[in-house]
């Protein structure tokens, strides 16, 4: 009985995890704004009942796929930024951190990337934009780690910085990038994968060099 009770919510916990998984499929293959609950189910093979006991709109499990795709950020570059580095050197492996998850997380990626000018420019409720308002804030948070580090780069000269929040905006563009022409493929290796994040994060970064 008791281990019962404490199984139940992490049962409930995965199911909608397996749910969050198969909408971020599904909006990548279908698009935001054509897949539906039904699409969501079929690909989770069970029956929108299912889907609508966890989510109660196509809104709600875009938004957990948003949540989803923003605490794979965080969870891979947050932690780098203890790191005992020169600034710029951080900076470098929070790039290749960041291309990782793009790659390695796309279908979340790629439907959030299509999915928030979808939102902005669509007819939405006041509660809807009362949460996309506090995920965009998440993102923003997200994009401030990197500012920091730029700013501490600044500060001792490693860098070559003039406007922090532009290079902030900049690198974070150029490696979101990643999700408009990364293709996954069942053969690729992940030796492919290391050197498209070391590349790039090359790339971007050797311009702020000092």
């Amino acid at each position: 009985m008791v281990l019962g009770e404490i199984a139940q919510p992490a049962k409930k916990q995965d199911n909608q995890q397996e749910i969050i998984e198969a909408a971020a499929h599904c909006f990548m293959r279908h698009g935001l704004e054509k897949a539906t609950m039904t699409d969501i189910a079929d690909h989770l093979g069970a029956t929108k009942g299912r889907v609508y006991h966890h989510f109660r709109s196509k809104n709600a499990v875009f938004f957990a796929v948003y949540r989803q795709a923003m605490v794979f950020c965080f969870d891979a570059v947050e932690p780098l930024m203890a790191q005992d580095l020169p600034a710029a050197d951080r900076l470098f492996r929070m790039a290749e951190a960041h291309a990782h998850v793009m790659m390695d997380t796309l279908p979340y990626q790629r439907s959030i990337r299509i999915g928030v000018e979808i939102y902005l420019r669509g007819s939405t409720t006041e509660a809807d934009r009362t949460v996309l308002r506090e995920l965009i804030e998440m993102r923003n948070r997200y994009e401030h780690l990197f500012r920091e580090v730029l700013a501490e780069g600044q500060a001792d000269g490693s860098l070559s910085v003039t406007d922090v929040p532009l290079a902030g905006r900049a690198l974070i563009g150029a490696l979101n990038g990643l999700v408009d022409w990364f293709r996954i493929r069942p053969d690729q290796p992940q030796s492919e994968r290391d050197h498209i994040a070391r590349t790039l994060s090359a790339t971007i970064l050797d311009g702020l060099r000092s």
